[in-house]
């Protein structure tokens, strides 16, 4: 912590070379500025390296937050470090493999946007649409970007990050939310000489009810190459985040839970009879929002329809097994990359 010792003697010679009047306030910024430096990473949503939440005890060690409901389904006896606080820290991904990507915000369709992260590429590049997760209620498209501009800086995929409609939004429902991605890679491919992308190599790829929505996406979308989730939510007439919500809110989104509306926005049951997408499915064992059977289903539909399919499933691994609060996020995170440079 050298930094910070330094940084606490630059406030100190800050603030003794102020006039009086500036003094308090200097004092008051630089503070506050030091005091968040100096917070853990894991300080206010603290998790162990299977992205499980954990929280503090008052004698200064960890529990599980929602401990019943993980034991419902793993065996929490048999996990090592299951009460250790996990900080990721860079291995292979770094800023420098991804920063050098020019990113376009471009309006597709009424206030809603696309982020494009363009290919390094001399000719025509594939693309990858990416939609967030959070819900279906919450997010936007900064999520996954460093994947995104990865791919394009060295891979020649432009990326598009797709902004969509949000549960809390007047007229909204999973309807219109899937129109939206459809939309966004309509524009594009109209678009496609000025984006110089090519729209016959489209893919798609989400997190959570993001991965819902571009799942819809890649079965509706002709010629679909590749389709990566994780933690996807695949069967909308089964899956628990669905079924037995008790959010208003949420329940109006899928039209009260409808059966027939339920299966036309399931991308389980949207599956061309002729499809020759390649699938990439993430999901742990661990998973207390989206059971890892939706993963698991959808793979073997997928396969039913002769897809080429790749599921991973991480043992004891909680739904954000692809994010920071995982041990597991770079390798998912190459994973991903070559499963879609190879597919794409």
């Amino acid at each position: 912590m050298q930094w910070y010792n330094i940084w606490l003697t630059n406030i100190a010679n800050l603030i003794n070379n102020s006039n009086p009047r500036m003094k308090l306030w200097k004092i008051f910024v630089l503070s506050a500025v030091s005091a968040l430096i100096a917070i853990p990473s894991f300080a206010q949503t603290p998790t162990n390296r299977y992205a499980m939440k954990l929280q503090q005890k008052a004698d200064g060690s960890y529990e599980l937050q929602k401990e019943n409901r993980y034991a419902k389904i793993v065996d929490l006896q048999s996990i090592p470090d299951l009460y250790v606080p996990y900080v990721y820290e860079k291995d292979r991904l770094s800023g420098k493999l991804y920063n050098k990507v020019e990113t376009q915000e471009i309006v597709y369709k009424g206030n809603l946007k696309i982020a494009v992260d363009k290919a390094i590429s001399d000719g025509p590049s594939p693309v990858l649409f990416f939609c967030h997760g959070g819900g279906w209620a919450r997010g936007n498209f900064d999520a996954s970007r460093s994947l995104t501009k990865y791919l394009a800086q060295n891979h020649g995929i432009t990326g598009v990050r797709v902004e969509y409609t949000l549960a809390p939004e007047p007229g909204a429902n999973v309807k219109v939310s899937i129109q939206d991605v459809l939309d966004a890679v309509q524009y594009v491919r109209d678009h496609a000489k000025e984006l110089n992308v090519d729209p016959s190599r489209i893919g798609f790829a989400g997190t959570s009810a993001g991965a819902h929505l571009s799942a819809c996406a890649a079965m509706l979308t002709k010629d679909a190459k590749v389709y990566v989730g994780y933690s996807g939510i695949y069967d909308l007439t089964t899956a628990a985040i669905v079924q037995k919500t008790k959010d208003e809110q949420r329940i109006a989104y899928f039209n009260n839970r409808e059966e027939k509306s339920l299966r036309e926005a399931s991308p389980l049951y949207l599956i061309p009879k002729k499809t020759k997408i390649a699938a990439q499915l993430f999901c742990g064992t661990a998973d207390i929002t989206v059971e890892y059977s939706q993963s698991e289903e959808f793979a073997a539909e997928l396969r039913r329809h002769k897809a080429t399919v790749d599921l991973q499933v991480y043992p004891n691994y909680d739904h954000g097994l692809n994010s920071k609060s995982s041990d597991k996020m770079e390798e998912i995170f190459f994973k991903t990359v070559d499963f879609v440079v190879a597919n794409l």
